[in-house]
């Protein structure tokens, strides 16, 4: 037999040739399928990191506002619960006043009282509320 009757009809350096291209285009073609198939997997991935960072945002941003709001509140609170305790320790001390002043009175008719007299010299409080001293 000679050669160019072994070859038959697909064994040709042509035929060889068509066949290594016919493979290396599946090869080709399998891989940009599995390349898309992974470029599709990394978007998705990519798009869910995104969203929940965005919802991770809001989130925090809610928090913080809703934090700001309660430390806003508190702070009304004690601002209110300060005012509150200032009458009531202004109410106690008028009382203590009419006390002192009923006292100095009942003191004052029976023996006059210096020490008195000298505590409301050295009261701290407005030289117009003290009173004269000589009364």
């Amino acid at each position: 037999m000679s050669e160019p009757e072994r070859e038959g009809p697909g064994s040709g350096p042509e035929a060889v040739g068509e066949a290594l291209r016919s493979a290396v285009e599946r090869t080709l073609a399998a891989t940009a399928e599995s390349a898309t198939g992974t470029r599709d997997r990394a978007q998705g991935v990519l798009d869910d990191v995104v969203r929940r960072s965005r919802s991770a945002r809001e989130d925090i941003a809610r928090r913080g506002e809703s934090a700001t709001s309660r430390l806003a509140d508190a702070i009304g609170e004690l601002r209110a619960a300060d005012t509150e305790s200032l009458r009531r320790i202004e109410a106690r001390l008028e009382l203590v006043e009419r006390r002192l002043g009923a006292l100095e009175g009942a003191a004052g008719s029976a023996k006059p009282n210096t020490e008195s007299q000298a505590e409301v010299e050295t009261s701290p409080l407005e030289p117009d509320e003290q009173g004269d001293p000589r009364d």
